[in-house]
């Protein structure tokens, strides 16, 4: 039994919220293993868990699924699912019953409603998300149900829906039967078009998203994907736009990317090439947000050519200020320079003041990394001009968080916690999780250098979460990176070392050459404290190796390479070697310009040798 209210004037005990619960997902995996027979392996967990999923863990249906699963394999288990949906959850050589088949289990609940309540059935099962708090939704999303409580509390008593945090919903295989079998009427359809339409353009409106709005996502992308009503395909392919851009405006990059594809689909199928390129820009830079820069520069450039095929200027600079950043964080500084000048001079010749100053800013990151303090402070204070001037909170947030990590390079801690608090505080209040991460980040490595171990290490597993959770691989590197400095600092050397190896394997990934080197170096320096000289040798060898191969010399983070393998070398006995290679870094950071410090560092070092 599993409504609302068990049989006869027993006080039963409560299980769940409304219901019995279903399974967790390890009870779920543990039952499918005991029942299929199948040997336990990471390849077959990962696939038992995901048609566990399918099936929302409902135990009649794993029992059966798993009863199958004795016969073929779980790929073809998997196939056959979504083929044939509640059509394979029976128990062969059996006659159908509640215990041996789920579509004649639930038919039995069907067949305890009134007409009116099957309609209501119907129109749920085309709701993905079903109806999140539905006492207040419901009576809007379809006005003309007559007493919806009703109806909803006899569709709770027989079972074929549930109660969840506030929502009305259906388990996946009771979903899959009933829209396969009772159809949504067209006036139910088009009474939830317009109830998401209204929701869209409220949302279109909005500075910030709706706090509710993950709740209907499933819902959204079903309803305009597969819309039927007023405007038709063009009102839906820009409603799934609005959408895809104001989930990428609040980093949520998985359900940006699903609703501008779609959108881009649809105004393909119109022959609006514009908005199509538009969206192909938006989905390129989602990536480049990701640092998934392989992905996203073959679709920036796919929809550049795009742009100037049709003469939309503003299109193209967008493209090229996508590709300039690519180049910066790739640190291919001159291409970066070369193409973020040519997008301002695009920008400012239509007057969109955003777009320069977009471009302004991205030169301001790239003269910071190159250690240029002055033409930074000088370029940034141009940008935040700009966009105070125009009112762009994003771009005042991020010009504080670039002044932020200008003092923090230049030690001055105290002045670049107050900046890049001020820039957290301003991402928070527009609702960008990259900002916040990106800032709590920055606060982490001011920790780490105070030596402030336990905030640090607070603040970076904060910023790391937050970056895993948006899909940022280069953020979650830099993460683990500072992570492991501030457990090398703490001399947890091993625990250092992993985090230092799951950095570098992640920039791997990202053909990322200079985070390769720096993680190489940081290795360096943990087997130094190890006593592991040899292998600390090959680190700094390798890393210096890494920072070879880049278009664009980096001074700084080569030339400290530089001295510490030159300390290395000075620890092992070779004088001559270690002299060298200090005056070598010695050399570069003088080069770089800014570093006075660091060339007074292997000054002294090298005084120090001398006198040795």
């Amino acid at each position: 039994m599993r409504g609302m209210e068990g049989p006869g004037d027993i006080t039963w005990k409560i299980l769940g919220e409304s219901q019995i619960p279903v399974l967790s997902r390890e009870a779920a995996r543990e039952a499918f293993y005991e029942i299929s027979r199948k040997i336990k392996t990471e390849d077959n967990s990962g696939k038992i868990d995901h048609l566990n999923e399918q099936l929302d863990c409902v135990p009649l249906a794993i029992r059966l699924i798993a009863q199958l699963a004795r016969k073929i394999s779980l790929e073809n288990l998997l196939r056959r699912w979504n083929e044939l949906k509640t059509k394979i959850l029976s128990e062969s050589g059996t006659q159908p019953g509640k215990l041996t088949n789920v579509e004649f289990s639930i038919e039995l609940s069907v067949r305890l409603l009134d007409p009116a309540a099957k309609d209501l059935l119907g129109a749920l099962s085309y709701l993905p998300n079903g109806v999140p708090d539905w006492n207040q939704t419901l009576s809007r999303l379809l006005p003309d149900v007559s007493e919806p409580e009703i109806k909803a509390f006899q569709l709770l008593d027989c079972s074929l829906v549930l109660e969840k945090s506030g929502a009305l919903m259906m388990l996946a295989p009771v979903r899959e039967y009933i829209s396969a079998r009772y159809n949504i009427s067209d006036i139910f359809r088009n009474q939830i078009e317009v109830f998401y339409m209204g929701i869209t353009e409220m949302i279109s409106s909005d500075t910030k998203l709706r706090e509710d709005l993950d709740l209907h996502t499933l819902n959204l992308f079903k309803i305009f994907s597969q819309y039927l009503g007023e405007g038709g395909h063009e009102k839906a392919a820009q409603c799934l736009q609005t959408l895809g851009k104001k989930y990428y405006d609040v980093d949520k990059y998985s359900n940006a990317t699903k609703f501008l594809t779609e959108a881009r689909v649809k105004f393909q199928a119109l022959n609006n090439e514009y908005q199509a390129a538009n969206c192909l820009w938006k989905m390129g830079d989602i990536y480049r947000l990701q640092s998934r820069y392989n992905e996203a520069s073959p679709l920036l450039l796919e929809a550049k050519s795009h742009c100037e095929k049709i003469g939309s200027k503003e299109g193209i600079a967008n493209c090229l200020w996508s590709l300039g950043n690519i180049y910066r964080m790739q640190t291919k500084y001159s291409e970066a320079v070369e193409t973020l000048s040519e997008a301002r001079i695009l920008f400012q010749s239509i007057g969109n003041q955003r777009g320069t100053a977009d471009c302004l800013w991205s030169l301001v990151e790239i003269y910071r990394m190159q250690s240029r303090y002055s033409e930074a402070t000088k370029t940034l204070s141009e940008a935040r001009f700009v966009y105070q001037s125009i009112g762009s909170q994003m771009g005042t947030a991020n010009c504080l968080r670039s002044q932020g990590n200008i003092y923090r390079m230049q030690s001055q801690y105290s002045e670049a916690k107050e900046a890049l608090s001020e820039a957290k505080d301003l991402y928070q209040s527009i609702g960008s999780q990259n900002g916040i991460a990106q800032c709590l980040w920055n606060l982490g490595d001011i920790y780490r250098l105070q030596d402030n171990h336990t905030q640090a290490r607070e603040t970076l597993s904060e910023a790391k979460d937050l970056y895993q959770s948006i899909g940022d691989q280069g953020g979650t590197a830099e993460c683990l990176q500072v992570l492991g400095l501030t457990l090398s600092n703490q001399a947890q050397l091993d625990e250092a070392l992993s985090f230092i190896h799951q950095a570098y394997e992640i920039y791997s990934d990202m053909n990322d050459v200079k985070e390769m080197g720096y993680c190489l170096t940081v290795s360096g320096v943990i087997y130094g404290k190890m006593g592991q000289y040899e292998l600390a040798k090959q680190a700094f060898l390798d890393g210096l190796g890494s920072y070879s191969q880049l278009q664009s010399p980096a001074h700084r983070v080569t030339g400290w390479c530089l001295y510490y393998l030159g300390s290395l070398l000075k620890d092992m006995g070779d004088f001559t070697e270690a002299t060298k290679k200090i005056q070598e870094a010695r050399d570069l950071f003088a080069f770089a310009g800014e570093l006075q410090e660091d060339v007074e560092m292997c000054e002294e070092a090298l005084n120090k040798m001398e006198s040795q």
